[in-house]
């Protein structure tokens, strides 16, 4: 589905230029990058260069999409750190015991 508004992509290559492009006139990605490449070989590379940078700072992120990719690692971050957070009370909780058992 394209969209009315021009944004970045969050899950592009390079600024998500390409990939919101593609978005917006509902294009494969894939050619919109070939565009590109062509465009920047045959204008000498540099013009292309700094017209993809400027549009990298003046296009917005689109607001819109979805971090699912980044819910699931952050969740799987918050659960390995819940992990060792138990190991580490299990080893103290045996250290504590041990303790009390000497040191009534």
């Amino acid at each position: 589905m394209s969209s009315t508004k021009l944004y970045r992509s969050k899950h592009g290559q390079w600024f998500g230029i390409c990939q919101g492009i593609a978005d917006w006139r509902d294009l494969p990605v894939g050619t919109v990058r070939l565009l590109v490449i062509l465009i920047a070989c045959f204008t000498a590379i540099v013009p292309c260069l700094l017209i993809y940078l400027l549009l990298g700072f003046i296009i917005p992120v689109n607001p819109y999409e979805n971090d699912t990719e980044n819910f699931r690692d952050d969740f799987e971050n918050l659960k390995d750190k819940v992990n060792r957070m138990e190991r580490n009370e299990n080893k103290r909780s045996k250290e504590d015991s041990w303790d009390s058992r000497f040191h009534s």
